[in-house]
């Protein structure tokens, strides 16, 4: 049983298992072939086959499992506090960069 699942392609022959916890709020893809897999805390099997995917809503047991060759990648989300982050810093380093100021704009000199 393989348990280590990253945002690279796992291949897994017929009959391969991987296994994991806590990935609530990660998206599974299929990048080929077909895969089973069944999530602890979400009812019913899934199915997923070449370009489907499916996000992971509890952070019990996976189970993938290949159906006679497949790939699957595991896309983890970034927190939110991360991308707010990121994405207010690279808001700021734009003004920074085209600022009036900056440029002598708006009656500032340089």
């Amino acid at each position: 049983m393989n348990t280590l699942l990253s945002n690279k392609p796992t291949r897994l022959g017929m009959g391969e298992i991987v296994a994991f916890r806590g990935a609530r709020g990660s998206y599974l893809e299929c990048t080929q072939g077909m895969v089973w897999l069944t999530i602890e805390g979400q009812p019913g099997d899934f199915y997923l086959e070449q370009g489907s995917g499916l996000r992971i809503a509890s952070n019990g047991l996976v189970l993938i499992e290949g159906m006679s060759t497949g790939e699957i990648r595991q896309i983890r989300e970034v927190p939110w506090p991360i991308r707010w982050t990121s994405r207010l810093l690279s808001t700021l380093r734009f003004r920074k960069h085209f600022s009036p100021r900056k440029s002598g704009v708006c009656g500032h000199s340089a």
